[in-house]
């Protein structure tokens, strides 16, 4: 999934920095405070929109059965999987500024989910990039709420998962400690950590409990594909 997200680094905004000096004349125009923390994402070249495919194209959202599963190319197998892989990092960061943020506008656009996915592109070799993350995690759980009733049913709606995925979530439901390795690799990998904040105890507690939700869905999938030999 890592492929899928490129690399992000926050940086303070000095307009008189030699980080910054190249593009002092674009500052002026952005109305950024001196001293903002942003953003700074790597480029990715030639990216193009991206609509969801048939599963998601519905408006009863449900998984796939075993025959139409059995009626997909490989191509279309792998697009799955990338789909499921998004869908599953959106439901434990509660991000509702995807997929889901389509799902809302149904009730006054019946079309727009025949039209680009938010923060979606799709690179030259054909793999989904995820963009623009900033309405998870601290955002998105003070506002699950609102947009829970569009995650899970997502959620639920995928029944096929990458192997090395279903082992990951596996692996972090069976060591209980998923906001602590966050925390880790926060402080560890990110220079301004020091200057800002961390999710609280709660919404730790929440991030946890999510992945503990996945790893039961993935069971409950596995289950019934046992069944249906």
């Amino acid at each position: 999934m890592q492929r899928r997200l490129p690399p992000t680094a926050l940086s303070l905004l000095a307009a008189r920095g030699g980080q910054w000096e190249l593009v002092r004349d674009e500052l002026r125009g952005s109305h950024w405070a001196e001293g903002a923390v942003v953003s700074l994402t790597r480029w990715v070249d030639n990216l193009t929109d991206v609509v969801a495919p048939a599963p998601w194209l519905r408006a009863e959202l449900r998984p796939l059965a075993a025959g139409e599963l059995g009626g997909l190319s490989q191509p279309q197998l792998v697009e799955l999987v990338q789909w499921s892989d998004l869908i599953l990092f959106d439901y434990l960061t509660a991000n509702f500024d995807r997929l889901v943020s389509n799902l809302f506008s149904l009730q006054w656009d019946a079309r727009v989910m025949q039209r680009a996915t938010s923060n979606l592109h799709r690179a030259p070799d054909g793999g989904l990039v995820f963009i623009d993350h900033e309405a998870g995690l601290g955002h998105g759980y003070r506002l699950l709420a609102v947009w829970d009733k569009y995650n899970e049913p997502l959620l639920r709606s995928v029944c096929v998962f990458r192997e090395a995925t279903a082992r990951r979530v596996a692996e972090l439901h069976r060591l209980q400690n998923a906001a602590a390795e966050l925390l880790r690799l926060y402080r560890t990998r990110e220079p301004l950590s020091a200057q800002l904040g961390f999710l609280s105890e709660q919404q730790a507690r929440l991030l946890q409990s999510r992945i503990d939700f996945v790893h039961k869905h993935i069971l409950h999938c596995k289950a019934k594909a046992a069944a249906a030999l």
